[in-house]
């Protein structure tokens, strides 16, 4: 049956309306304030669903904890699990977790279990023979009464929210930093929050906000706001430029400092007057605990709180027309996209500042040339004509060039007062890192040390096969004037100090996490010889011991290095964890005085992240891993710095997220701890009773498809997972158009048990107009293990497809709706790349594709990404020959509506030249197809009006072509 333009929009809109997310919020970056008791998070409010803000929740009083501990322990059994639930805590959990109220409609209180696997073997509890009035009161009336609740709230002042400080025209590198990082355009997207201080700072509407919470939870954050004066300090300031390869150690002079001030600070959230440009990425820091550390027009800026500023780094003024292409503490583009490091600097942790000299701040940072990148010019949209320019290494060509550097400074206060110039400090002569390791192509991770004394350092080579952790001693740092008053006689002292704590090689390639935990020096000198002077600023006998991870195993694990000194060429590296299941990228909680570490991993199933513990004792066994969290549910943990007790926000594919406060027990004699029963339920103020009636006529979840999960075994006889959606007016035994949805590339895995919505409401769309739909993880998908995503290794493109036609063929064969003879395939990057190459290899499968953003030829692709999945050019012709779309152009059909392209035309990830490209090609073939371009629009579609266009689109071709 055809279909107009308009009855699919009209479709489209009144779905989304039927589902619209008012009763759902997304909540992240979870934050314990230990001294009021309290925790903070980031929110979308679910009445405006696009901006988020913060909220805080007062926890419930830790005596409460004591007394259910000491009435738990007289009865508990000493066999049961360490995770335990009773049914009326299951209960209490599903109605006061959410965040989200249970309405009439939603009669599906506990997930089924995770099939085939069969994990969840917890208690059930069905109340679909009760009646759902009932239900909801006896819920409300028993239950609230046995678990305290938790009510967050919005922080700001409603004043605040009311006002709408952001501005419609961000700047570019406000705008890059949200594509980056997939943050939403509008309201609080991060924040700072200092235990010391109970400070939190944030950004807002072009703004720097700071304010401290009270313990009556007032918060006023009020403005930083600078205003411009006359530069304070005068000659010239030397430093080390990136102009040149810093193997060659020229040094180039740069103009001096300058300084402004601010008004009086004006109430929370007004509009600035501000003519600067834009202050990113701001850090709260100092010894103190009073300085802002920023980033404006490519160097480093602090600013008191009263609004003094002043300029550190001067790369601007150095290279004013960015010739250069000078920078200090910003991520450059591959860092930030392809190794997720957001940042390129960091305050001295407060320890720091009693070491060598009072009064004194540090800040460590990169800086970077990129005058050996790539330009690629961007088209702006508009009449002008204008182009932007931006620096992008492709695959081949060269990357930036980092040097690591440390400022030291005395800040001013007040306008009257005078000060010496910033000192730039950094690694000289052959102790420079690239004399030291000349296969360094990439910092991926650097920071400081707890003491504050050393600072340490990831190298990655450029096949990202072999990586190093280095440590520095801030001694090692000098300015030019100390490096030329010393002649080189302390190069070799200054080489003799940096230490290799740990170093590996792999013949795939080596995935950067974000888990490197390094223990206090300090501390373990004191524990070991209470009469070591810890206040020196080195220690020739320091020794090191830190958390890192390795997939050397095959799978990603928690390994323990020690380091005995400085002295000593070795280290030892000893297993945490070990077995065939990989850690998840997150943050670990360490609890130092126990000996035990909190991590996330999917060890009982690949679906499901779960809380762990293990001992690094030297004694432990790798093997004695504590699961801490329920099995039938992802879960995402964040824990208080004494690891006592933790947020906990989980769901499953067919219950929204909620989230809970718990605490650890330790029971006598025991190495791991048991989990609690609930210290508090997180719940949204207001009026529960009133919002479940407000969502009454909302039959939300009756419209929202329950995805179902399948495993099959392929041709090399390993499992694949996979999830199918089933069309909303499904009929046992009988065959719909199928969709399937692909990304199919390394770091994804698509098929998880998690809640889904709004993420896949595309796809919830489709089936509500009549398709199945469905996602495969095949090989090359993360979290499997080393050997399972390398299956691609090389070869793009060329072996990706035949896990996803071995799964559509399973599921034809067992009767489950999927039709073999109507097949399309949709997906965006990776996976419109893909979708391409799956109707050039298998068009008698796959009758029309949909492909978003594709990349068409790795050679226009990012080096970082490229070289490490599929080596360089020159060392893979025929690699890059099979894996380049174009070089399949000839293959597409011939017949027509069955290939549509869309893109933004000012993407600067997957650029837009790719569709061109592959446009050219199949006109040259006469092979029909469909390009429909998006102006105004980067890598994601950003603008309602344009995500509704192009959901039109896609299911006009959908409806009417297959």
């Amino acid at each position: 049956m055809n279909c107009s333009w308009e009855q699919i929009r009209r479709e489209i809109r009144a779905y989304r309306s039927s589902v619209s997310p008012s009763n759902i919020a997304s909540i992240k970056d979870f934050c314990f304030d230990e001294r009021n008791n309290r925790a903070y998070v980031l929110a979308t409010d679910p009445s405006r669903m696009k901006t988020s803000t913060l909220y805080m929740v007062d926890l419930p009083p830790l005596k409460y904890k004591k007394e259910k501990t000491e009435s738990t322990n007289k009865v508990r059994d000493q066999s049961e699990s360490t995770f335990n639930f009773t049914n009326n805590e299951l209960c209490a959990k599903e109605f006061s977790f959410t965040f989200c109220p249970l309405t009439p409609h939603d009669t599906s209180i506990r997930s089924e279990s995770i099939n085939p696997s069969n994990l969840d073997n917890s208690p059930t509890i069905d109340f679909s023979s009760m009646n759902n009035k009932t239900q909801l009161k006896s819920r409300q009336s028993c239950i609230l009464p046995k678990i305290p609740t938790a009510e967050w709230k919005p922080l700001l002042p409603e004043s605040c929210l009311r006002e709408k400080p952001f501005s419609e025209a961000l700047s570019r590198e406000e705008m890059f930093v949200k594509e980056r990082r997939r943050l939403a355009l509008q309201g609080i997207t991060s924040y700072q929050f200092d235990s010391r201080s109970g400070q939190i700072l944030f950004s807002y509407g072009g703004g720097i906000y700071l304010g401290h919470v009270s313990k009556n939870a007032e918060f006023y954050p009020r403005p930083i706001i600078p205003y411009s004066l006359n530069p304070v300090y005068s000659g010239n300031i030397l430093n080390f430029s990136l102009a040149h390869s810093p193997q060659n150690n020229r040094i180039s002079p740069l103009s001096s400092p300058s300084t402004t001030s601010s008004s009086p600070s004006s109430p929370c959230c007004t509009s600035l007057i501000n003519t600067l440009l834009p202050r990113l990425d701001p850090k709260l820091g100092g010894r103190n605990c009073d300085l802002v550390a920023f980033i404006r027009d490519r160097d480093i800026w602090v600013t008191t709180l009263n609004g003094l500023e002043t300029q550190l780094t001067f790369c601007n003024e150095h290279d004013p027309d960015g010739s250069s292409a000078l920078s200090c503490g910003v991520s450059e583009f591959v860092m930030q996209e392809e190794f997720h490091r957001f940042t390129g600097y960091y305050w001295a942790p407060s320890t720091a500042s009693t070491c060598i000299k009072e009064h004194v701040e540090r800040i460590l940072y990169l800086q970077i040339s990129e005058s050996m990148v790539d330009l690629v010019l961007i088209p702006r949209p508009g009449q002008q004509g204008e182009a932007e320019e931006y620096r992008y290494p492709k695959a081949g060509t060269p990357n930036a060039v980092s040097d690591l550097q440390i400022v030291e400074f005395i800040p001013r206060y007040r306008d009257e007062e005078a000060t010496t110039s910033p000192v730039h400090k950094r690694l000289w002569g052959p102790a420079a890192l690239d004399k030291l390791f000349p296969w360094k192509e990439y910092i991926v991770r650097f920071g400081w040390c707890p003491n504050g004394k050393s600072v340490w350092v990831q190298l990655l080579d450029r096949p990202q096969r072999r990586t190093a952790i280095i440590k520095v001693p801030i001694a090692n740092f000098m300015s030019l004037s100390e490096y030329q008053e010393s002649g080189g006689e302390l190069d070799n002292l200054c080489m003799s100090r940096i230490e290799v704590v740990f170093e590996e090689t792999n013949d795939i390639w080596i995935n950067v996490t974000d888990i490197c935990y390094f223990f206090n020096d300090d501390e373990i000198i004191s524990s070991k010889n209470t009469n070591t002077n810890t206040s020196l600023p080195y220690t020739i006998q320091s020794p090191t011991k830190l958390i890192i991870t390795s997939e050397s195993s095959g799978f990603r694990h928690l390994y323990l290095v020690n380091k005995p000194s400085a002295e000593s060429p070795h280290y030892h590296v000893r297993p945490i964890t070990a077995g065939n299941w990989p850690i998840v990228d997150r943050s670990i909680y360490v609890d130092t005085k126990r000996e035990l570490v909190y991590f996330t991993a999917k060890k009982d199933t690949p679906l499901e992240a779960h809380i762990y513990v293990a001992s690094y004792a030297e004694t432990a066994d790798p093997y004695s891993v504590i699961r801490l969290s329920e099995l039938g549910y992802s879960h995402f943990v964040v824990m208080d710095e004494k690891c006592e007790r933790y947020l906990d926000w989980f769901s499953n594919i067919k219950e929204k997220p909620r989230c809970g406060v718990r605490y650890f027990e330790w029971d006598e004699g025991q190495i791991f701890p048991k989990v609690s029963e609930t210290l508090g339920i997180l719940v949204k103020s207001g009026n529960e009773d009133e919002e479940v009636r407000n969502n009454e006529d909302k039959p939300q979840n009756e419209r929202i498809p329950i995805g179902e999960f399948f495993n099959f075994k392929n041709s090399d006889g390993v499992t694949i997972y996979g999830c199918l959606y089933r069309p909303i007016n499904y009929i046992e035994g009988k065959k719909y158009p199928t969709l399937l949805s692909i990304y199919g590339g390394p770091k994804s895995q698509m098929v998880t048990n998690d809640y889904k919505y709004p993420r896949l409401l595309r796809l919830f769309l489709a089936a509500h107009l009549g398709f199945s739909v469905v996602l495969i993880d095949g090989r090359g998908s993360s979290d499997r293990g080393l050997e399972f995503e390398s299956y691609l290794k090389g070869r793009m493109g060329t072996v990706e497809l035949d896990d996803q036609i071995a799964g559509l063929k399973y599921l034809s064969s067992k009767n489950m709706g999927v039709d073999l003879e109507r097949v399309a395939i949709t997906g965006w990057s990776y996976g419109g790349y893909l979708s391409l190459m799956a109707l050039a290899q298998f068009p008698q499968i796959f009758k029309l594709a949909v492909a978003g953003a594709p990349v068409t030829q790795w050679e226009l692709y990012d080096t970082a990404y490229t070289e490490r999945y599929m080596g360089l050019p020159e060392e893979n012709v025929e690699g890059y020959r099979n894996g380049n779309v174009l070089t399949w152009a000839e293959k597409f059909p011939d017949g027509e509506n069955r290939l549509l392209i869309a893109h933004g035309q000012i993407d600067e990830n997957v650029h837009f030249k790719n569709s061109e490209l592959l446009v050219a090609s199949l006109v040259k073939y006469n092979k029909p197809h469909v390009l429909q371009p998006y102006p105004t629009e980067r890598h994601g579609l950003r603008h309602a009006n344009v995500a509704e266009h192009f959901e039109t689109l896609m299911f006009f071709w959908l409806v009417n072509y297959l």
